[in-house]
């Protein structure tokens, strides 16, 4: 028995090099969120906000989640712009 058969040389295989960081759209559109709500819960814990109307929350509600819908739809848009950018055409 030789020891050429148990060498870790002629296992060992090589890994292909690692694509570099991109940063994640969606974490840092969560984080701005995040950030906002935080904003609004600082403002009101330092405004009087008794004089609201519940059509002035409703309202409220309702434009934050067109700004949820409008960031979803630029996220849509890169990736797809970055998916075609990073095919290569076919034919």
């Amino acid at each position: 028995m030789t020891d050429t058969e148990h060498t870790p040389a002629a296992t060992e295989t090589v890994a292909a090099p690692l694509a570099p960081l991109k940063p994640r759209i969606g974490t840092i559109v969560w984080g701005c969120i995040l950030l906002v709500v935080a904003a609004i819960a600082i403002a009101a814990s330092q405004v009087d906000f008794g004089d609201l109307t519940p059509t002035v929350i409703v309202w409220s509600i309702i434009g934050f989640g067109g700004i949820l819908v409008v960031a979803g739809i630029v996220t849509a848009i890169v990736r797809a712009a970055t998916r075609i950018k990073d095919d290569p055409p076919i034919g």
